[in-house]
This record gives structure tokens, C-alpha cells and sequence, in this order.
């Protein structure tokens, strides 16, 4: 395959953008926290798209043997240094390959894949661990543990401040699930639209149909896209670690009113991995 090839992919995202996401703490802590609860000593774990290592790392400090694969040759060599640098460069083997495509030689207890995005756009969360899925499960007989275990999808229509000193522009936002925006107003409670759970998912049209029915005068002019991440949880169920994505705000063509009484409608499609731009261009309103 050729350099632009493996562009179009999708998959090189700038090193920089790898670098930033070690700051993200909520992130870190929440697969840290998932990782030493369910990694246990002498277990055989694999990262797909492992970035910078640092999460193969966590599986490693809990005394596994850890494979990490990633595509992007620049990301291979930084992540290959600094899992040494932090001594874990004799439980880590970091693997150039195409993680969609790579099957182990021995089965594995644990997979872990941050191939996220908010509303599991552009990214391909879905597509590659089904690969590895269905292809552990045709050589070796089953299924390995899966960190995230699920996630769930969620649409909310908002009122939005799109003046920026001034300057209108309703445009995609990006915005934390973990801090209280000012510029943000909820105006209905959010709808799941997508459960995805990782032991059976599959690349698969998302298609949604909501409706938000009000009991008093509102206005919105955008919806908000939710992405609940489920990590770990314990046997039965409880003491959830989850991980949110960070919001995405996408605007409406105008400013909808809706009076007491009347429903709003949504719907929308898009396969995971597709463009935000996808999701924009069929999503439909209409006020009844």
C-alpha cells in the first residue's frame, strides 16, 4: 500500500493530536482505572491503534504481556521509546501493522482499542474490532475481554451561542462532557439512538428516528451528540467506569421554535467511521 493510500485512511492523525490526548485526564484515569481492574498478572493483552503506548503501558505495570499495534510508522517508533523510557519496553512489543488486518499467533484474555470519536465518526472503533474479533474467534474458539465493553450514543437539542466576539458563525463544535458550558442551554433531555456492544458489533448503518415532545414554549438551534464510553464495570453490573467522548454540537439550517405541546422529529444515518459531514447532510427536523 502507498504512502497516499494509507493516508486516505484516515488513521495518521498528526503527532501532536496523539501528544494532546495524554493530557486529556478524564481520559487517562478512566482506562487506567478499567485497565488495572481487569488486567490481571500473566495476561496476554492487545492495544489496536496504540497511539503513543500509554495505555498499553497501564496493561503492562499490571504485570501482562502486552502487544500494541499501530499503523503509523512515525507513532511505532516515538511509542516504542517511550515505553522504554518508562521500563516497560521488556512486556511491550509495539508492532507496525494495519490493526484491522493483524491476527495474533496466541489467543489473547484482554483487547483494548481507543479508536474513538465522538459519535464513533471519522474514526474505526467499529471496523476494527470486529476484525479482530471474528478472527480470534475463527483461529482460537472465543472472544476476548473488550475495553471499552460498549458504547451508547445519544442526540439532544440545544440552544447555542454561536457569537464569538461578534462574529456569527454556526459551525460543528467540539465541547467537554466534564465542564459546564454557558454557551450551551439544554432544552430537552438527551435520546439514545445507538447501543454498541463490542462482543457483536458491527460496521452497520446507525439510522435514527427520535422525538422530542415539549410541555412548554423552547427554542434550539442545534443538537448535541452524546458518546458514553462503558469501560469496566463489576460482575454485577455496577461501580460503571465510563469515559465520555467530547460533545458534538451540530447546528440546524435556522433558529426552531416550538410551542407547548408539539413534538420535534429527528432523523438521521451514517456508518461508523463516516465524516461529520455525512451525519450533517442527512440529518432532517421537522416541528408537529
Amino acid at each position: 500500500m502507498s504512502s497516499q493510500e494509507k493516508d486516505q485512511l484516515g488513521q495518521f492523525i498528526p503527532l501532536h493530536y496523539h501528544y494532546q490526548m495524554l493530557s486529556d485526564r478524564d481520559r487517562v484515569q478512566a482506562f487506567k482505572t478499567a485497565i488495572e481492574r481487569i488486567v490481571k498478572p500473566g495476561h496476554r493483552v492487545v492495544e489496536l491503534g496504540s497511539g503513543t503506548g500509554v495505555l498499553s503501558f497501564f496493561a503492562a505495570k499490571q504485570g501482562a504481556q502486552v502487544q500494541s499495534i499501530e499503523f503509523n510508522p512515525a507513532l511505532v517508533e516515538k511509542s516504542r521509546a517511550l515505553i522504554k523510557q518508562n521500563g516497560m519496553g521488556y512486556r511491550v512489543e509495539v508492532i507496525e501493522a494495519d490493526a484491522s488486518l493483524w491476527v495474533p499467533s496466541e489467543p489473547v484474555d484482554v483487547v483494548v482499542c481507543e479508536m474513538l470519536h465522538s459519535a464513533l465518526l471519522r474514526e474505526k472503533q467499529v471496523e476494527v474490532i470486529e476484525a479482530f474479533r471474528k478472527n480470534h474467534k475463527e483461529k482460537f474458539g472465543e472472544i476476548p475481554i473488550m475495553i471499552p465493553s460498549a458504547t451508547l450514543l445519544g442526540v439532544q437539542p440545544v440552544l447555542q451561542e454561536y457569537s464569538f466576539e461578534g462574529y456569527y458563525a454556526p459551525v460543528p463544535l467540539f465541547q467537554s462532557p466534564y465542564t459546564l458550558s454557558p454557551e450551551t442551554k439544554e432544552v430537552h433531555n438527551p435520546e439514545v439512538y445507538q447501543i454498541i456492544d463490542y462482543d457483536h458489533a458491527e460496521v452497520e448503518e446507525y439510522s435514527c428516528h427520535a422525538s422530542f415532545s415539549y410541555l412548554q414554549n423552547a427554542e434550539f438551534n442545534a443538537f448535541r451528540f452524546i458518546t458514553k464510553n462503558l469501560l469496566a464495570s463489576d460482575p454485577h453490573g455496577e461501580d460503571i467506569v465510563d469515559w465520555h467522548n467530547q460533545y458534538l454540537i451540530l447546528p440546524t439550517e435556522k433558529n426552531i421554535s416550538v410551542k407547548a405541546g408539539q413534538t420535534v422529529s429527528i432523523s438521521f444515518s451514517y456508518t461508523p467511521g463516516d465524516s461529520i459531514e455525512v451525519l450533517t447532510q442527512s440529518l432532517k427536523v421537522s416541528v408537529n
